[in-house]
């Protein structure tokens, strides 16, 4: 799940509440939906995706897709994800 926090640190948070929100059916799945997340430094993140239940995730026509990114911090923290450069 560091993939996503690569492009903002906000991204994991959100994609999550919407799979979760999805899975509970409080959000149609296939609907888009604009998420918002941020860090302690406050909400700084903000995506319109497209909703998927947590079992299609990765499905090729009902998968969660990031659609547009509307916001994203300023300076960027580039998170440590422990890959090491090979010379």
């Amino acid at each position: 799940m560091q993939t996503p926090e690569l492009f903002s640190p906000g991204n994991p948070g959100g994609m999550e509440c919407v799979l979760m929100a999805t899975d509970a059916g409080k959000i149609p799945e296939g609907a888009p939906v604009i998420c918002c997340d941020g860090t302690e430094r406050g909400l700084d993140t903000a995506w319109l995706v497209r909703s998927s239940a947590s079992a299609n995730i990765f499905h090729p026509e009902r998968g969660f897709r990031f659609i547009e990114q509307l916001a994203k911090p300023g300076i960027a923290v580039n998170p440590e994800v422990g890959i090491g450069y090979i010379r």
